[in-house]
């Protein structure tokens, strides 16, 4: 009777025994997997080209963007890393087709011709007076602008950004809607463009180039060269967020021109 007893007394302290090491083996096991797959998850989120591909979009957008007119949230000129910006840039498609292939690109011998008049003639109060246009002598619309286009004007010395609106156009004549504070030497097309994040996605304008993402920030680095800014943008991840940065330098207006 009392073999029988300390038998099973036995018995019950090696399932015990079995069922903790079998526990633990399944712990284990269990934080080899869950590292397994978040380290999976990593490596597909840094293999995900998403994430570059906003990037270089954000970069090739910024190359025409006017330096003078970044913002951060608060409409103040950025100095400061931001999550989000507004910005201006030259619609290069408008001066030399821009490489797009449905633009014919205008040429005079072998020089390539904007698709809109940028010299100014004469300049009066809100009215501007442009060259003509040499392939289109219309006496009706003979510089390439119509209304309801946003403009900035190049002067010197340069003021502060200040875009401005096409109001009417008759002949060479361009109508703003506020009067010029310098006098204007070129007119150039800008259109305006905006940089959040919000609902875990990052948004150009109104469009979302990226998702899942934990951070995004612009940091603009003064240099005797110029302006760089660093862009950095983090998606999540199971394990830790995924991280890229590029950078692109900001020529002044004065040296695009």
């Amino acid at each position: 009777m009392f073999f029988k007893s300390k038998r099973s007394a036995f018995s019950l302290f090696e399932v015990s025994v079995g069922v903790v090491i079998l526990g633990i083996i399944g712990l284990v096991c269990s934080s080899m997997l869950l590292d397994i797959s978040k380290h999976i998850a990593y490596t597909q989120a840094k293999n995900d080209s998403t994430a570059l591909t906003a990037l270089l979009k954000i970069e090739n957008l910024l190359e025409s963007a006017i330096i003078e007119s970044l913002q951060d949230s608060n409409g103040k000129a950025l100095s400061a890393p931001s999550s989000h910006i507004s910005f201006y840039t030259i619609q290069q498609d408008l001066l030399f087709g821009g490489g797009d292939k449905n633009v014919q690109s205008l040429m005079q011998g072998n020089t390539l011709l904007p698709k809109l008049s940028i010299e100014i003639l004469h300049s009066h109060q809100n009215t501007l007076n442009l060259a003509q246009l040499t392939n289109n002598p219309s006496n009706h619309n003979s510089t390439g602008w119509s209304n309801g286009m946003s403009a900035y004007l190049v002067s010197k010395p340069q003021g502060d950004f200040t875009p401005f609106a096409i109001t009417a156009t008759t002949g060479n004549t361009l109508t703003l809607d506020k009067p010029i504070t310098h006098t204007p030497l070129a007119i150039l097309p800008i259109t305006h463009h905006t940089l959040s994040v919000y609902d875990n996605a990052l948004w150009l304008d109104s469009v979302p180039i990226a998702y899942d993402v934990e951070s995004f920030e612009i940091t603009p680095l003064s240099f005797s060269q110029g302006i760089l800014l660093e862009i950095q943008l983090c998606v999540k991840t199971p394990n830790k967020p995924f991280c890229q940065t590029r950078g692109i330098w900001l020529d002044s207006i004065v040296e695009f021109l």
